[in-house]
């Protein structure tokens, strides 16, 4: 037995079959019945597991003769030479079953997410007798945590809500402790100054509370508790009192009339599929009692390109798996997804499952989530596609192994302020702590010679401290530069590296970017998984480059006669270029045109005109 969930006479069965050109065995005995099914390759890997209401159709739709494939599919099916089926009870057990094996088998060719576990979350120290509330990125067992949010100016907002609605401090403990007079908050109605006991602890309780019940979205139970509050100070003739719990019920009111406007559903979840050139975001939102409750984003783990309907339908089959408590769940979604995922939500009783189309009523929801992806794809680069890029590069030059990829770039003015850039790449993504920059001494319009120099520095670097080459080595140039700088290298290095080159092609569009490489020279193919990589390289090389020979030029530029002046700082010589636009302007400046800079008085305005022109 595998699983708990195989019953008695429920068997873990094997089969075999020759896969020269994926043809199913139509004698192949497998079961109609619900399930989940393992495709293996040749080493005895698992590389894909599925569920199945009926696992011998499933299974047989994947070698249907004349059927048409993504790569990713074909490839997968290249790959099986055996299946495993187990046997489950029903299909909604064959779900948990696969589920539970994809999570602890992580196979290939599944689709998997990894989620945005970096960013910030609200925390309420609810462990403390007066909890603060706060911002951060870190887990604390002892707070009341919601989040994570992408969008950080959406999460200040509530924080911002919660503080003037329920008065809760956001000041550290130890300003706390030993505060003896109400802050600036207290004076701007942000918080009730529990640390001067200007509100009991009872009362502060109270307001937390309903501060955590607003962030879970249920409003309704706030206004009731506040009602009964305001009933109360009322009967008592304590009607200042009455009117603060008056203006609250108010303005959660107010609040929940635009979110609710915002939104126009009471349970709904909210998915969609958001691509650039680099990576792919699969982004949800929660809305719960009208409110939206949360917002979370995802990014597939996989090597290989997965379309928008696989993806999409992998993740409602793991929401429902995660969600089967809930008595009914919606959904809204903009795309399509894969048949037989739709037929399996259509059979489940609980949680009833309604999907909802993206129309114009909608819109405004579709669009939310699309920003917040967006968001999210601009913070965080997903490298989940390197492995693959890697392959296809290595294979290419026909290298066995290929762990480290090294780029350089040279970035002057006129041969002046030389910097040269290194910037380190693996099938993680960028390791930026291995990035250098290189001031070239010398002063010379040669690009060709700069980095002949920057590369033996960097190799000889590496060579002293034990440190593994990089395999590949990327020049941002042409044919020039590559030819120089290999001239230019000692055979020792040239024997465990391969150099190459990228240069821009006509009109310098990415589109008809060219590589060189031992005396060939060919455009590369944007559909080709080594392009992306490439580009990236060469691409961040010559930021990486220009960013620092910017940084040179600006400091040499604010060196000039200023800095002989006693007394005129850096922040003054920069109002000064600033507002004459130039240094040259400065010296051609009289004393009234110096006066009226900002920050420079009669007597050092004197000052720097006497100096200037003497």
């Amino acid at each position: 037995m595998k699983h708990s969930l195989i019953k008695e006479g429920q068997m873990e069965k094997q089969a075999h079959f020759t896969n020269k050109e994926i043809k199913f065995d139509k004698g192949l005995e497998l079961p109609e019945s619900p399930g989940v099914y393992k495709f293996f390759n040749s080493k005895h890997e698992i590389i894909y597991i599925g569920k199945a209401k009926n696992i011998k159709n499933r299974v047989k739709s994947y070698f249907k003769i004349g059927k048409s494939d993504g790569k990713r599919i074909a490839k997968l099916k290249s790959s099986i030479k055996f299946i495993e089926i187990i046997i489950t009870g029903t299909e909604s057990d064959a779900l948990i079953l696969e589920q539970g094996l994809i999570s602890k088998i992580r196979p290939q060719f599944n689709v998997q997410f990894r989620d945005d576990k970096s960013y910030p979350a609200i925390h309420l120290s609810t462990s403390k007798d007066f909890p603060a509330i706060y911002v951060s990125r870190q887990k604390d067992a002892n707070n009341t945590i919601f989040g994570p949010f992408s969008n950080v100016g959406a999460m200040r907002l509530n924080i911002d809500l919660i503080r003037s609605l329920f008065k809760i401090r956001n000041c550290k403990d130890i300003n706390f402790k030993n505060r003896s007079r109400p802050c600036i908050e207290y004076q701007m109605n942000r918080c009730s100054a529990p640390c001067v006991g200007r509100i009991s602890k009872e009362e502060y309780s109270l307001d937390v509370n309903n501060a955590i019940k607003f962030l879970s979205g249920n409003t309704q139970k706030i206004i009731i508790d506040l009602n009964k509050k305001m009933d109360f100070y009322s009967q008592k003739k304590d009607y200042e009192r009455a009117a603060v719990y008056r203006d609250k019920v108010q303005s959660i009111r107010d609040t929940q009339k635009k979110q609710n406007v915002l939104t126009g559903f009471n349970d709904l979840v909210v998915l969609l599929v958001k691509r650039n050139k680099y990576s792919c975001c699969l982004s949800i939102l929660k809305i719960e009692d009208g409110w939206i409750t949360s917002s979370k984003n995802f990014f597939p783990d996989s090597k290989d390109d997965i379309p928008d309907k696989e993806m999409l339908s992998a993740f409602l089959e793991k929401y429902v798996n995660e969600n089967n408590n809930r008595k009914a769940i919606n959904f809204l979604f903009h795309g399509e997804i894969l048949k037989e995922t739709k037929d399996f939500l259509a059979e489940i009783k609980s949680p009833k499952i309604t999907i909802h189309k993206a129309n114009k009523q909608n819109k405004n929801l579709i669009d939310i989530c699309s920003s917040q992806a967006e968001d999210a794809l601009s913070r965080i680069r997903n490298f989940s596609w390197m492995n693959a890029s890697f392959e296809s590069l290595a294979n290419f030059l026909q290298i066995e192994t290929l762990n480290k990829i090294e780029g350089f770039d040279i970035s002057h003015t006129s041969g002046k302020n030389v910097s040269a850039s290194c910037v380190t790449i693996t099938k993680d993504g960028p390791s930026k702590k291995n990035y250098r920059i290189m001031n070239i001494k010398k002063d010379f319009n040669n690009d060709y010679l700069a980095l002949s120099e920057a590369i033996k520095r960097r190799c000889n670097n590496l060579i002293k401290n034990d440190i593994s080459l990089p395999e590949v080595i990327l020049i941002d140039g042409g044919k020039g530069q590559l030819n120089t700088v290999m001239k230019c290298l000692e055979k020792k290095i040239l024997k465990q590296i391969k150099f190459i080159s990228v240069s821009k092609g006509p009109n310098r569009n990415e589109k008809y970017d060219i590589l060189h490489y031992a005396n060939k020279s060919v455009e590369l193919d944007d559909s080709d998984k080594k392009t992306k990589l490439l580009q990236l390289i060469r691409n961040e090389s010559h930021r990486f480059a220009i960013n620092h020979h910017r940084k040179r030029r600006s400091k040499d530029l604010f060196s000039s006669k200023l800095d002989n002046i006693d007394g005129l700082g850096i922040k003054l010589t920069i109002s000064l270029i600033k507002h004459f636009g130039g240094i040259d302007k400065i010296y051609e400046a009289s004393l009234d045109d110096l006066k009226s800079v900002p920050g420079i008085g009669e007597k050092k305005a004197v000052k720097i005109h006497f100096q200037l022109k003497n």
